[in-house]
């Protein structure tokens, strides 16, 4: 609508009072778009728009009291209220442009201050260069001396920046980008071709900027004023904007060569030249920048996703022992998320009992050298937010010492089934798997133990006990009477001894005891003991059943190998065997019976 009104002021509606009289529409027109970007769209850049708005209205008033001292009625009051209104609209200009500068900054970011700094010098120069007294005439010399030079700062700091920078590009800014060439273009057309009224050509171009303005106004101006989604976004916006400032210096330079021409020009063209390469390089390093930009966050992004995604726990263990870092995983193997972790020192996720082998690893980590160089792989159980603990495999790096990495990279992987599986057959490698005791082979391994170094005052001693009529039992009842003849037995000779001896089934009907601190009373005593025990009836295929045994023991002497001892106490239970089973033979060191 308003590029009709705008096309229909310029060609039907001829020079004279009746021109501003009806520009004054065009304006009030643009006034309605800025208020519905501030109503109805609510742009977060409400200081910009409120310039503008009153940029808007300024030059609508300046049309209004143009009318007048166009009529010839007291030209000595009007002609000047017209230029104040204009020099008013101008710095209604230099608002806006600060309030896009400005916008969504905290009140001490000095890159903020030194973009409104550069503007207002900008501004500044510009006017500085185009003011004299060549140009005849107040409000010509407004146009041309202050509006023009500061619509081109403007456009060039504020506008290109606004509708190139990433993050921030829209349609409003497309259009206010539209709105400062056509303003540039019109009223710099006076400075090159003479005064704009007597060009077809340029004197719709400033009117058609008020349509622009339009536009940006009536549509969702959301994204004006927001701030850059990241901080690249924002550096890459003030990229373009000091680039765009570049060219004011060479833009001055012409202005100025137009007025004094002569080696002006030469100076003119090389400054512009020179500018534009340094332009064209500055804007080829930041896409080079941009490009690094984005392989280092899609670098990262992935690196997060590998992170969030695997079952192992990454941790980074600083100098002083502290969490510095632990990956997503942390909260499937501990119960918490890694970020609480931070700052907590590496050894209290220990468990208590596995702590020292922890410092030890570490230790032994820093003597390997670098992370390149060397890692040690330790077992350690680790505590559970919910109570418990649980096993991990834990590779510790050597020393890292590297750019914001000072420390310790350490790798978490949970191994609680592997252990249980590993425990499960060490137990039953180890033991009986009828009865649980331990088998023959842990049985000696025990005994050697226990022989290694033989107290005189205290010697190991064993019991070998041979269940009387054992097949008996299973040739009548059954086997599976005689595997519960057997379990009873395990359980009352279990029950018989202290809790440093040993119980252990040695294959068919044959057990086993080791017994710690003992002498020729002890295995008297606990050879009576298992006597009476096994005697007891016991309840077999639904019929009481009595059974005896035969046990033989031997007391260890200095020097006794686990072989000689084992062979002492079978010697005895056979011994045991002969006088009539249901009884014990005991061998002291002479080699004679203790009775």
């Amino acid at each position: 609508m308003v590029v009709l009104v705008a096309a229909v002021v310029v060609t039907a509606v001829p020079l004279g009072p009746a021109r501003p009289a009806a520009e004054i529409v065009i304006f009030l027109l643009g006034v309605a778009g800025t208020v519905t970007a501030l109503r109805r769209h609510r742009t977060p850049q409400v200081l910009a728009w409120r310039a503008l708005t009153t940029c808007l209205a300024l030059f609508a008033a300046s049309c209004a009291v143009e009318v007048p001292a166009l009529a010839g009625v007291l030209p000595g009051v009007f002609g000047p209220l017209e230029s104040a209104f204009d020099i008013a609209a101008y710095a209604a200009v230099v608002v806006a442009a600060i309030g896009v500068l400005r916008g969504g900054r905290r009140s001490r970011d000095l890159a903020a201050w030194a973009d409104t700094a550069t503007l207002l010098l900008a501004g500044a120069l510009a006017v500085l260069a185009l003011r004299g007294d060549e140009h005849a005439g107040v409000s010509r010399h407004v146009e041309m001396g202050i509006g023009t030079p500061l619509v081109t700062v403007v456009l060039l700091i504020v506008c290109v920046p606004l509708a190139m920078g990433r993050g921030r590009r829209s349609v409003s800014s497309l259009a206010l980008l539209a709105a400062g060439i056509l303003t540039v273009a019109g009223y710099s057309g006076r400075i090159v071709l003479g005064p704009m009224r007597e060009s077809v050509f340029l004197d719709p171009l400033p009117l058609l900027a008020v349509a622009a303005i339009t536009l940006a106004g009536r549509h969702p101006a959301v994204t004006m004023g927001r701030r850059p989604d990241s901080d690249q976004d924002a550096a890459s916006s003030r990229v373009l904007g000091l680039g765009a400032a570049l060219l004011i210096s060479p833009a001055l330079l012409l202005l100025w060569s137009i007025g004094h021409g002569g080696v002006g020009y030469v100076l003119g063209a090389g400054s512009s030249l020179l500018t534009g390469l340094a332009l064209w390089r500055l804007l080829a390093l930041n896409r080079e920048r941009e490009r690094v930009r984005a392989a280092l966050a899609a670098s990262e992004s992935r690196m997060q996703l590998l992170l969030a995604n695997a079952a192992d726990v990454i941790a980074i263990i600083d100098n002083t022992g502290a969490i510095s870092y632990m990956s997503p995983a942390a909260e499937s193997l501990l119960g918490r998320p890694g970020s609480e972790y931070i700052g907590r020192a590496a050894i209290e996720l220990a468990d208590p009992r596995d702590q020292a082998r922890l410092r030890a690893a570490v230790a032994e980590a820093g003597a390997a050298g670098t992370e390149a160089t060397g890692f040690v792989d330790t077992d350690i159980r680790i505590e559970h937010s919910a109570g418990g603990s649980r096993w991990v495999e834990a590779r510790i790096s050597g020393k890292v010492d590297a750019v914001g990495l000072h420390g310790w990279v350490v790798n978490l992987r949970e191994v609680t089934d592997r252990k249980l599986f590993e425990q499960e057959l060490r137990r039953q490698a180890t033991t009986d798997p009828l009865t649980g005791l331990l088998n023959r082979a842990a049985f000696n391994e025990r005994l050697t133990e226990a022989t290694a170094a033989i107290d005189a005052g205290s010697p190991p001693a064993v019991l070998f006990v041979d269940v009387d009529d054992f097949k008996s039992v299973n040739d009548t009842l059954g086997h599976a009477a005689g595997d519960e003849l057997l379990l009873t037995v395990a359980a009352r000779l279990s029950a018989d001894v202290r809790g440093g001896d040993v119980v252990a089934r040695l294959g068919g009907d044959e057990f086993a005891l080791l017994l710690s601190d003992a002498d020729g009373g002890r295995i008297r005593d606990v050879s009576d003991r298992l006597l009476a025990a096994l005697r007891e009836p016991v309840e077999l295929a639904g019929r009481p059943v009595t059974v005896t045994a035969s046990i033989g023991g031997a007391l260890a002497e200095p020097g006794c190998t686990a072989e000689r001892l084992l062979h002492r106490a079978d010697t005895a239970m056979y011994a045991a065997k002969r006088a009539g089973k249901d009884s014990r033979a005991l061998l002291g060191t002479a080699e004679a019976a203790l009775l």
